[in-house]
């Protein structure tokens, strides 16, 4: 058994506010032309991203009301893109087809990123479209969005547990890092002298991502009584037997302190990342990539409200929104602070 000290995160500190966020950017609206659905209707590419994100990732669409209007577009493309590989991924149960689905996605990028304008073809996806608009106006990288598209793909062959959660977070925190400093161009210059300390920040907050979306899946894995995902080495440590965790959920044996560990290594993260930041008093320097840093608000929320059901996964308040999430990114946003 786990002291009941044990239990607890580090604290983490509220802040007070501080000035608004300064950016390079216009405040113009993107200038891209109509695309057509997979239905064959037009549908202008920043609403078909816009509503794909508010209903398969309310987190992020919450996190956007907070970006520049024009830059806003785009972080939405390249949150769309990752949730059309994610559709892939979780719905196409054969190798082949889902490998051919990739591949159209490839194809996109390989035509919107194509060295001569002459030679860019560019699908009429709304996706696709908004992304090629992106790719005009900021120096964003080919390598991120293509490691969504690889990471998935190896996935498909992988088995689902790790060997030990180290191994887990390196297969899996390149999904993370690719949709946090792939899309920092789009507020902050590669070449800003404040560009390599932001994107080592952020890679502590990657890890954390990749933590809460191990702990996330588990209800949903173990409900429908597939392979569990909790690493060998957690397993072994807490004695854990997959048909009893069937059976029982989070009454199983060792299950609670396991999530418990997991969610540590997360808190962790967020705490090495806020220190990273204390040469500017906590603050986010330069304040226009604030927009980015309040991904890390939905999993340390999260986290807080495992430990307050005993690390219970299954716990239905664990499962339902939490309507205080929006009030704490405005709130995030206003201290400036990670």
């Amino acid at each position: 058994m786990r002291p009941v000290s044990s239990l607890s995160y580090r604290s983490a500190q509220r802040f007070p506010v501080v000035s608004c966020i300064r950016t390079y950017a216009s405040n113009s609206k993107p200038a891209v032309p109509s695309a057509s659905t997979a239905s064959g209707g037009p549908q202008a590419p920043l609403e078909y991203c816009s509503s794909l994100v508010k209903k398969m990732d309310p987190e992020a669409w919450l996190c956007s009301y907070f970006w520049p209007r024009r830059e806003k577009a785009w972080w939405l493309a390249w949150r769309a893109f990752n949730l059309e590989l994610h559709s892939i991924s979780a719905n196409v149960s054969q190798p082949a087809l889902a490998s051919i689905r990739f591949q159209f996605w490839r194809d996109a990028l390989k035509g919107i990123f194509a060295a001569n304008p002459q030679n860019q073809i560019v699908p009429q996806h709304p996706v696709a479209v908004l992304l090629a608009d992106m790719k005009k106006h900021r120096p964003v990288q080919k390598y991120y969005l293509n490691q969504l598209i690889d990471v998935r793909a190896k996935a498909l062959s992988l088995p689902p547990a790790a060997v030990s959660l180290e191994s887990h977070l390196s297969i899996n925190s390149p999904l993370s890092t690719s949709l946090l400093l792939g899309p920092l161009p789009i507020l902050l210059p590669p070449t800003h002298a404040s560009s390599a300390h932001i994107s080592h920040t952020l890679s502590h907050v990657s890890t954390l991502l990749a933590v809460v979306s191990l702990l996330r899946n588990l209800p949903i894995l173990i409900s429908q009584k597939k392979q569990i995902s909790i690493p060998a080495d957690i397993c072994e440590k807490y004695g854990i037997v997959e048909e009893e965790l069937f059976r029982r959920g989070a009454e199983a044996k060792g299950f609670r302190d396991a999530c418990w560990e997991i969610g540590t290594r997360g808190m962790d993260e967020l705490i090495t990342a806020r220190r990273d930041l204390k040469e500017t008093g906590g603050k986010v320097v330069p304040s226009s990539v604030m927009p980015i840093f309040l991904s890390a608000v939905a999993p340390e929320n999260y986290l807080k409200r495992l430990e307050k059901y005993d690390f219970d996964v299954f716990h239905p308040d664990i499962q339902k929104h939490d309507w205080q999430l929006a009030p704490k990114i405005w709130y995030r946003y206003q201290t400036g602070k990670l």
